[in-house]
């Protein structure tokens, strides 16, 4: 094989990886399938330790020490969605909302202390 050939050769395997990757990343993010638009609230007196995951975030994020009401929206494709705080202040309550429409709402811990929300979307 001379130089062009194997420089063509190469540079398509590398566009064929590169948009079989970013069709992998579209998909989860519906582009290739439903999507939806996702906003977690956590209401309440104080700060907490608010810790959430959107559909396809396998690692979830922390956002500490957070001044109440927060919010967090993202637009997401299938999946499960997920906020917790760790042993809230008496009347802090978390929502989730999926394209405008309350899908869970928790205003009591569980008996671990912990009061979380979760929505799992199907594609």
């Amino acid at each position: 094989m001379t130089f062009p050939a194997f420089r063509t050769h190469v540079t398509s395997l590398l566009t064929a990886g590169s948009l079989a990757a970013a069709a992998v990343s579209l998909t989860g993010c519906g582009v290739l399938g439903p999507s939806y638009d996702v906003k977690m609230e956590v209401a309440g007196p104080g700060r907490a330790n608010v810790v959430y995951s959107f559909s396809g975030d396998n690692n979830g994020k922390t956002a500490s020490f957070q001044k109440l009401p927060w919010t967090m929206a993202q637009n997401v494709g299938f999946g499960f969605n997920q906020v917790s705080v760790d042993n809230p202040e008496p009347g802090t309550s978390c929502r989730i909302y999926v394209d405008d429409k309350l899908k869970d709402e928790e205003k009591k811990p569980n008996a671990k202390g912990y009061l979380s929300c979760s929505v799992s979307l199907k594609g």
